[in-house]
C-alpha cells in the first residue's frame, strides 16, 4: 500500500539553519504519525538531492528518517534534470493570463511522465508499505496511476503548507482542463471521471 501525503514543497524542505514552519511542522506531525500506526518499509518522496543542493535546503523527511535510524529506508524518486530530459518532462511557465492553460497542459501532458517515473521507482517496494511525499497538485492525477496499475493506496494527509491562493488557482486549472477536453486530449485526462 502507498500511503500518500500531498505537500507545497515548502513544508517538505528546509534551510539547515532556519526554525520550521507551522507547515513544516505539520508535515513532521503527519510523517511521524504514520511512523507510529504504519510499519513502513519505505519513506520516498518527490524530490532528487541535486535539486535540494541547488536550492541550498535539506529534506525533512530525510532528517526524521535519520533521526529514527532508518535513512536506509528513504528514497528519492524524482527525475533529475538529465532523466527529465530523457523522459521528455518540461516545466511549462506561464504569466498573466496563459498561467492557466499552461498550467494546465503541463497537468496533462508532462505530469504523467514524471508521475509514470516515480512509479517506476517505487515498483521493487510495492509489496510493502510506502510513505510517499509529493506535491499536493499531483495527487489526483498520481492516485489515478495507481488505481490504473491496481496498486492500493490511502491519502494520508492533503494540501500541508497549500495557501489560498494555489488552492484558488488549482482550482481554475482544473476546470479550465474539464472545459477544454477536447482540446486538451481527454484520452489522457484524469478529471473526466
Amino acid at each position: 500500500m502507498i500511503y500518500l501525503v500531498g505537500v507545497d514543497h515548502r513544508a517538505q524542505r528546509k534551510k539547515r539553519e532556519d526554525e520550521m514552519t507551522d507547515c513544516q511542522r505539520e508535515f513532521e506531525s503527519v510523517v511521524e504519525s504514520a511512523m507510529q500506526s504504519i510499519q513502513l518499509g519505505l519513506l520516498a518522496e518527490e524530490d532528487h538531492p541535486d535539486f535540494l543542493s541547488r536550492d541550498e535546503k535539506d529534506s525533512i523527511l530525510l532528517e526524521i528518517a535519520t533521526v529514527h535510524g532508518t535513512e536506509n529506508r528513504h528514497r528519492f524518486i524524482d527525475a533529475n534534470d538529465a532523466e527529465r530530459e530523457k523522459i521528455g518532462y518540461h516545466s511549462q511557465f506561464g504569466f498573466g493570463q496563459d498561467r492557466v492553460p499552461v498550467m494546465a497542459h503541463e497537468i496533462m501532458h508532462h505530469f504523467p511522465k514524471r508521475e509514470k517515473f516515480w512509479l517506476s521507482k517505487l515498483q521493487d517496494t510495492l509489496h510493502e508499505d510506502v510513505l510517499f511525499v509529493c506535491g499536493w497538485g499531483h495527487i489526483e492525477s498520481f492516485t489515478a496511476l495507481l488505481m490504473k496499475a491496481e496498486v492500493g493506496y490511502s491519502v494520508r494527509a492533503d494540501k500541508i503548507g497549500a495557501d489560498q491562493c494555489e488552492l484558488e488557482f488549482y482550482g481554475e486549472v482544473r476546470r479550465y482542463i474539464k472545459d477544454n477536453l477536447a482540446w486538451l486530449d481527454n484520452s489522457k485526462c484524469f478529471c473526466s471521471r
